[in-house]
């Protein structure tokens, strides 16, 4: 029931279900168990209660997407690079930003498909999902990548690790499949993949009501040395105490292997149209130092 209610906090709706209705089936099998009423009412209240959180994330993430010329606008506006592979890594990563998973989702996909940027792919794949509170697409998503001959068998171990890391914050125990083929894909050397993963920073505020106070963000999505954090609704003066362009002096970066202080500039903030983070705030970090 513990697993039950971090998967729950977590936002995990239909993991949390899933395991109540485990234990419900499990009490219902146990001859002392199931004489208590009390339990039992218990556990039949909190699937009643998840039905209705996941019936809820299902209307909210129906939020009609953007219309492809409006989509193709946003990818041509944030698309900086002259090379063609990386413009369309900016231009898919953008979509995310807004809130288009479904749409970078595709975008993602094809470039790994065509092995541009293979590595920064996948993981921005597995961000999608898991933006899309589905931790078990990722999950499967990163077990056809193991069965299938796309991804080389370093690449292969960096996305288990990251998506390891990622569920475990998230209160997910699982198994996640052994990297063990050897692969006949070659590592491709890119700067762009050598920068550290970022899972969540740590950021001592510069103005606002807060001024010198902390606050912590996990990581939604990362390109290079710019990571993007989200800032809910809720806290909307703290997210207008990242002003464009403000510089943080002081920032704690975690990550799987390491954790270093640095500073950056905020590069970037908009405000969520669609999908499970509507109204909330993405804004961009880029890492000055370290």
């Amino acid at each position: 029931m513990k697993e039950a209610e971090i998967y729950r906090g977590q936002g995990l709706f239909v993991a949390s279900r899933e395991k109540y209705l485990h234990i419900l089936q499990f009490i219902e099998n146990n001859k002392r168990l199931c004489n208590d009423k009390k339990l039992v009412n218990t556990v039949k209240n909190k699937i009643v209660n998840l039905e209705k959180d996941v019936a809820g994330l299902h209307q909210e993430t129906a939020v009609p997407e953007l219309s492809q010329d409006v989509q193709g606008l946003i990818k041509k506006l944030f698309s900086f690079s002259q090379d063609q592979g990386a413009a369309a890594m900016e231009g898919a990563i953008a979509l995310a930003k807004f809130g288009q998973y479904e749409a970078a989702l595709a975008e993602f996909q094809r470039l790994l498909e065509d092995g541009a940027f293979p590595l920064i792919a996948a993981k921005n794949i597995l961000r999608c999902h898991l933006a899309l509170s589905s931790p078990n697409a990722a999950i499967d998503q990163f077990a056809q990548w193991v069965s299938r001959n796309l991804l080389s068998k370093e690449h292969l171990k960096h996305t288990r690790a990251f998506l390891a890391n990622v569920l475990e914050k998230r209160g997910v125990k699982i198994e996640l499949p052994a990297v063990i083929r050897t692969s006949s894909v070659t590592d491709q050397t890119d700067e762009q993949e050598d920068i550290l993963d970022i899972s969540s920073v740590r950021v001592q505020l510069q103005n606002g009501p807060d001024n010198g106070g902390v606050v912590e963000f996990d990581v939604s999505f990362q390109s290079g040395n710019i990571i993007s954090v989200i800032v809910s609704a809720k806290q909307k003066d703290l997210a207008d105490s990242f002003s464009l362009g403000i510089r943080l002096p002081d920032i704690q970066f975690y990550s799987p292997i390491a954790i270093f202080r640095g500073s950056g500039i905020v590069s970037g903030k908009t405000k969520i149209k669609s999908g499970p983070k509507r109204g909330d705030y993405m804004l961009d970090i880029k890492i000055e130092g370290a």
